[in-house]
């Protein structure tokens, strides 16, 4: 599959498969502007101390998992509080009504988001003559890496070299990393030991940016890169030493690979790992940014046997914060949180995607899908039937039945949320109307006939125009208890407006319902007809995130850039419904390769008024993060993210993080 840093939700190990995509600012932005480190959020009246217990149920296979080597949810969870890039996030309402991609991105290594307007990205000019675009990164002075080295120009150019630099082109990389996508744009590092920078040569203007070097593990320890690449080592596997005592003298000192320990400039300092059982940091006494200093002193990652342990634990209190415990334990958790003397309150995000429906569309799509022709559903394929489902699907009632109401229905196309300056009012956000479901089916001449056999309500079901009988499959992943809800709910609705559900629905478990192309997942084969799971993009506010959602070969003019998995591009691509569409082709590849803020905004803009009139999903409704957390934990906020990103402003009442 393309690996573009865009994530399906998943059930058991969680897999958010990435591409570093990134923002970019075209006109001057708040952010763009005085160097700034994350806005002071602190209490300042925060009290030092204490033990925080995090309960994990999902045990990542690495620390570089975090966008390196892998992209699992919860090692950018358990990386954070350690490790940071050049920008960092920002919270949720700071980001409400942001107006510029670079809004969502604070400084962090780096001292400035750059930006046009700033003068640190260029589009002509550049010093090296090969380049078309050149950004300049003004870095942050007197930052200590937990090793005791000092951060400099020389980490980001080493990772860049890590990344692409050194192998892209030979494609010999020892690392197995998950990806080169977006930083084989790039040609050139160039590090400034006097003026504190380092600078970026792309080979062709590329839109998405500031993802590359930002966020959780955004930039590696140039004393441990420096070995790797001069030996050309596997940086996961390498053996290195360690002593991370300067900034705690409780942290770790000895020999290890960096897929089990972790070296960062962060608030917190590694200190040991038991794996199966638990991961253990503590306060870095010497953390650079002054404005949110740590204050309790250590955290303990538990590692949980599974779901059910983590949601036991929490409401035991056994642990003081429990992550992505899903919706289906949301309202027992509400329950528990106002109990008398309850130990948790609940915390719920809103996410930067939808749960949805994939319609197989590939019976329109001009052979790009190259599956079999008895695959090709052409009743998915049909947009009457596709309007009809949307239109005769009660999304509010699988809210209040399986979301506690605690989420809302998107509009018809939903790549805005979470990216909150291409939303676009005139998008509609079509209405349960059976009726009118029905009104359409009946107007296409998709009439009743009772050789179809009948529906639980005693009429007949729907024939298509080629006079065969309306029936789909309908899949999501097994075990778990919301989506199988849903899926009930679901086919229940369709059946109401004559379309034949099959029985017993098509559920795999997640690893066999998200296989590859090359391993037959249904997904990436096209051998589905409704396909249910949730869709998020894994970089703040970047809509390019979407491009290997939607993306197809121009109308036969860009064959390399098609995103739709086949045999002829091996599978690349998450493309799954087989949209095909030149003109969203068009506006995708503008947002790309543009640098103007307006000019990408006009361009997604575009692309979510031809989505919404496709109709490739139905969006049912938008995720949402179930997590909880002591009653005695303060300074939480809310990212969808990175759920614990601001770890540095949280302190316990009192010292005691123990409800």
């Amino acid at each position: 599959m393309g690996k573009s840093r865009f994530g399906r939700r998943l059930w058991g190990t969680v897999g958010v498969v990435s591409l570093f995509i990134a923002a970019c600012g075209g006109g001057s932005t708040s952010s763009s502007g005085p160097a700034s480190a994350v806005p002071a959020t602190q209490d300042p009246n925060a009290v030092a101390g204490g033990t925080f217990n995090l309960g994990v149920w999902q045990e990542p296979s690495s620390f570089l998992a975090a966008g390196i080597t892998d992209s699992l949810t919860f090692s950018y969870l358990i990386d954070s509080p350690v490790t940071e890039g050049l920008l960092w996030y920002r919270s949720a309402n700071e980001t409400s009504s942001a107006k510029s991609l670079a809004d969502y991105w604070a400084p962090d290594l780096a001292t400035e988001v750059p930006t046009t307007a700033n003068g640190d990205v260029k589009t002509s000019g550049c010093a090296n003559a090969k380049a078309s675009m050149c950004v300049t990164w003004k870095l942050r002075q007197g930052v200590k890496w937990h090793d005791g080295s000092t951060f400099g120009p020389t980490d980001v150019c080493d990772t860049f070299q890590m990344f692409f630099l050194k192998y892209g082109l030979t494609n010999n990389n020892p690392t197995a990393l998950l990806s080169t996508s977006g930083w084989d744009q790039t040609i050139k590092c160039t590090a400034d030991a006097t003026a504190y920078t380092a600078t970026i040569d792309f080979k062709s203007i590329y839109a998405p940016y500031l993802g590359l070097g930002s966020g959780t593990y955004g930039i590696l320890p140039a004393s441990v890169l420096d070995k790797a690449l001069a030996g050309n080592a596997d940086v996961e596997k390498q053996m290195n030493t360690f002593d991370f005592t300067s900034a705690n003298p409780a942290a770790f000192k000895g020999t290890s690979t960096l897929d089990l320990a972790i070296d960062g400039t962060g608030p917190y300092v590694f200190q040991s790992y038991t794996q199966g059982k638990e991961i253990v940091y503590v306060i870095n006494q010497h953390y650079w940014n002054k404005d949110h200093q740590p204050h309790i002193q250590k955290l303990v990652f538990k590692i949980e046997a599974d779901l059910t342990s983590e949601v036991n634990a929490a409401k035991a209190g056994d642990v003081d914060m429990a992550f992505d415990m899903r919706l289906y334990n949301l309202q027992g958790l509400i329950t528990a949180s106002t109990a008398s003397a309850p130990k948790i309150k609940v915390q719920t995000i809103p996410d930067s995607g939808a749960e949805k429906i994939d319609l197989n569309m590939c019976a329109n799509d001009g052979t790009l899908c190259d599956n079999p022709a008895v695959n090709k559903n052409p009743y998915t394929a049909d947009l009457t039937i596709r309007k009809a489902m949307l239109e005769g699907i009660n999304r509010q009632a699988i809210i209040d039945n399986q979301a506690a109401g605690k989420t809302s229905i998107p509009r018809d196309a939903f790549m805005y949320l979470g990216i909150e300056y291409i939303d676009d009012p005139s998008i509609p956000t079509t209405a349960y109307d059976k009726a009118g479901a029905n009104k359409l089916l009946d107007g296409a001449g998709y009439t009743r006939d009772a050789a179809c056999g009948n529906a639980p309500d005693g009429q007949p079901y729907r024939k298509f125009k080629d006079g065969t009988c309306i029936k789909v499959t309908i899949g999501t992943t097994s075990g778990n208890p919301s989506r199988e809800a849903t899926e009930v709910l679901v086919a229940n609705d369709l059946l109401a407006i004559g379309i034949n559900v099959a029985t017993p629905y098509a559920n795999l478990k997640s690893g066999a319902f998200f296989g590859s192309f090359a391993d037959g997942g249904p997904l990436y084969t096209h051998s589905f007809n409704l396909g249910m799971y949730t869709n998020t993009v894994s970089s703040p506010a970047e809509p390019d995130g979407w491009y290997p959602a939607y993306h197809a070969d121009c109308g036969g003019s860009c064959p390399t850039e098609n995103q739709i998995p086949s045999t002829a591009n091996k599978g690349n691509g998450q493309n799954t419904t087989g949209t095909n569409s030149a003109d969203i082709d068009k506006n995708f590849d503008l947002g790309r390769t543009s640098v103007d803020l307006a000019q990408r905004t006009t361009a997604y803009k575009a692309i979510e008024h031809d989505l919404a009139a496709i109709i490739p999903e139905i969006p049912l409704y938008q995720q949402v993060t179930v997590d909880s957390y002591s009653t005695k934990l303060q300074g939480l906020r809310d990212n969808d993210l990175v759920w614990d990103y601001n770890s540095f402003d949280w302190y316990c009442t009192g010292g005691n993080c123990q409800a």
